[in-house]
């Protein structure tokens, strides 16, 4: 694939996992600023948190 990141909604038909895996690990490393790391790592724990409905609001356990 190219260096330029593609989204899945620009495929016809979106890669397989295997695909993309393959792809993350075939790319060039990336410099990260430390404010992006802190960034990524905040976006990546407020996904593992457990995620509830609750009536009208989203409830998010810490």
């Amino acid at each position: 694939m190219s260096d330029k990141p593609v989204h899945t909604s620009q495929l016809q038909r979106p890669l397989s996992l295997a695909q993309r895996i393959e792809d993350l690990r075939t790319r060039k490393p990336e410099y990260l600023n430390h404010g992006d790391a802190l960034l990524m790592q905040g976006i990546a724990t407020a996904s593992l948190r457990q995620q509830v409905l609750a009536g009208d609001f989203l409830s998010m356990e810490d």
